[in-house]
């Protein structure tokens, strides 16, 4: 049986309005690349390349706003930044520079993540997955080359969100359709996926934020559009190895009620969807509270961090290589353990695994408060900030590549950009938190600000607890009833 037509019989009959709009490669059969289908490469690529230039700002944006930008002499250079900066104060009563920088922080990776479900939209209903991922990929680049200009500063953080919100979505689509839908590769392949990611936001930090801090932030900024430049053309050079478009199109002989038409879903659709934003709404606050980490943290650790090692001042934007290199071993670890339950008859997607991730995410949020204990009115030591980001980089395959595979694998097909988009829509969510989180930094002590986040964890964790039982039960009735419906007459 085809791909095609597992996706049928798992969403229920076809609606006439889908359409495959280009040829691609047959999912399930494609073993090019060490087992995997020969597209995965180049898709590691291009998430490598973004993850290069969007982590390279991440990390660097509350720095060179408080450093720089907002600095006498520079803010008055940003074009429409007084508006900008009005509208802050009239929403959130952000007043200090921190303040500033970390709403701004917050709208912009909140919008990065709430575009993706418009860029979702888009491909599934008019362009097609690979046209929306090439547009996304051109515009970030673009966005990396006006970040140089503090003149551009806005627009180019108007860029970044429309690049990401019509690539995000999109190209984890891609990764999730080259595999056939009972492939148990697929676990492995989203592992590859988080550990490509986690290759760019590993090196950014060495190279463009110690460009940054050394030669100036321009150079940083530069460097990260060189990146994101390779991983845009290695894409267009494995675009025939793509998976193929399928876009829900209307044929012309329709009538116009017709065309708007959705595909209808039956009962077992229905309840994945809904079990899946559940686990939706978990990991977008998950992230949100996870993202403080490249926010406040380097700010904190700017200023209350002992970051002298053997007489030489650790540049605090390396501090974020770690979250980099601990994710790809995290992910490496998990990886090698759900390919040895593959082997036992298990696929590693089980929702009780998201419990680890939680717990694991609230320890680390607890040992940033001790270090603040620790550091006491002076400086805290370094090693609190190693054992962070060692447990909560151990958290993100427990919560989110679980959560993100089951959106690939159990989403109706005619829903499944979409459906990644609403992901991508709740971590907005969750950094529009991050955010206004981030304004109460200065207005606190150190220890009481990360407590406050240890213990967002802990409700999550509570209310997963509680209601974890009960998701379960649904699911499983729901893959039962969907085995029925797949079962040949």
């Amino acid at each position: 049986m085809s791909n095609r037509d597992v996706e049928r019989d798992r969403a229920g009959p076809m609606s006439e309005t889908a359409e495959q709009t280009a040829p691609g490669p047959a999912p399930g059969r494609d073993h090019s690349f060490f087992g995997h289908p020969k597209g995965l490469p180049y898709l590691l690529a291009a998430d490598c390349g973004w993850a290069f230039a969007f982590f390279g700002i991440q990390v660097s944006l509350t720095l060179y706003m408080t450093q720089v930008l907002l600095k006498p002499g520079h803010v008055e250079k940003v074009l429409g930044f007084g508006p900008y900066r009005a509208f802050l104060a009239h929403t959130f009563g952000a007043v200090s520079d921190t303040a500033v920088a970390s709403q701004t922080f917050g709208i912009a990776t909140g919008l990065v993540y709430a575009l993706p479900i418009l860029g979702g939209f888009i491909a599934d209903r008019w362009i097609g997955q690979r046209r929306a991922c090439a547009s996304g990929l051109i515009v970030m680049v673009l966005a990396c080359i006006l970040m140089v200009r503090e003149e551009t500063f806005l627009f180019a953080i108007g860029f970044l969100v429309i690049g990401t919100g019509l690539m995000k979505a999109t190209l984890v689509g891609q990764i999730g359709r080259l595999y056939a839908p009972d492939d148990d590769r697929r676990t492995r392949g989203f592992g590859l996926y988080l550990i490509a990611l986690n290759t760019g936001s590993f090196i950014t930090p060495l190279i463009c934020g110690t460009l940054g801090e050394r030669l100036g932030w321009p150079f940083g900024f530069m460097a990260m559009g060189v990146g994101m430049g390779l991983g845009a053309v290695y894409y267009m050079l494995g675009f025939r190895h793509m998976p193929a478009d399928v876009v829900q199109r209307a044929p012309a002989r329709l009538k116009d009620e017709a065309r708007v038409a959705a595909p209808k879903l039956h009962a077992a659709g229905l309840r994945m969807v809904a079990i899946l934003l559940v686990l939706i709404a978990v990991d977008g606050l998950w992230a949100g509270i996870y993202n403080q980490a490249f926010n406040i943290l380097p700010i904190w650790a700017d200023t209350h961090v002992e970051r002298h090692i053997m007489g030489f001042l650790t540049p605090v934007t390396w501090i974020n290589t770690l979250d980099g290199v601990l994710t790809i071993i995290g992910t490496a670890f998990a990886v090698r353990l759900w390919a040895r339950q593959a082997t036992k008859g298990g696929d590693g997607i089980d929702i009780r695994r998201i419990t680890i991730g939680l717990i694991l995410a609230g320890l680390a949020y607890l040992v940033l408060a001790g270090g603040a204990v620790i550091g006491g009115a002076g400086k805290a030591p370094l090693w609190p900030i190693v054992i962070f980001f060692l447990l909560i980089d151990f958290s993100i395959p427990w919560v989110d590549t679980v959560i993100l595979t089951m959106i690939s694998r159990d989403a109706p097909a005619s829903l499944t950009s979409t459906m990644l988009g609403i992901y991508y829509l709740a971590t907005a969510g969750g950094n529009f938190l991050n955010g206004w989180l981030g304004g109460f930094f200065d207005r606190m002590s150190p220890t009481a600000f990360w407590l406050i986040h240890a213990g967002l964890f802990g409700i999550l964790l509570l209310l997963f607890l509680l209601g974890g039982s009960t998701l379960r039960r649904l699911l499983a009735a729901n893959h039962e009833e969907t085995e029925i419906v797949a079962a040949p007459a």
